[in-house]
């Protein structure tokens, strides 16, 4: 078992499995569109990272199929796009009605068609919820 960080929540636990290469993440790495509410997405962002460094090939996250590794790149680089997104659209002055009309539009290319493999968690769906939590509890907290 591995406490790495918080993510998805505060009590996020990982279950890794060397000879099989495997690790079991819960919510804290799925295969569609993170909730965000009781997440912390700029910690997630380290605690992914550690997730990382450790040796193995296939992910059981908490819904969905058995993903391969690079699945983890993918969500990261996700939730550090969308906090760079909505930290530049906040220092310009975007009120976070904007930001949700227009930031998910901006992200499209890259995160829609992977994080929409399922109905319950397609990326048009949350998007603008998950601005919104960003904005909430990385740019008015800092």
């Amino acid at each position: 078992m591995l406490l790495l960080g918080r993510g998805h929540t505060d009590g996020d636990v990982f279950i890794y499995l060397p000879k099989e290469k495997v690790v079991a993440t819960g919510d804290a790495l799925i295969d569609w569109m993170p909730f965000m509410n009781d997440g912390y997405p700029d910690e997630w962002i380290q605690t992914l990272t550690a997730l990382e460094q450790y040796d193995f090939t296939q992910i059981i996250p908490g819904h969905g199929e058995v993903i391969p590794k690079a699945q983890l790149a993918f969500f990261r680089g996700y939730i550090m796009d969308l906090i760079a997104a909505v930290q530049k659209a906040a220092a310009e002055g975007a009120s976070l009605d904007e930001m949700k009309k227009v930031l998910g539009d901006q992200l499209a290319s890259k995160y829609e068609q992977g994080m929409s493999k399922y109905p319950a968690g397609r990326y048009r769906d949350s998007i603008g919820m998950n601005v919104e939590m960003v904005y909430q509890k990385v740019v008015k907290k800092g």
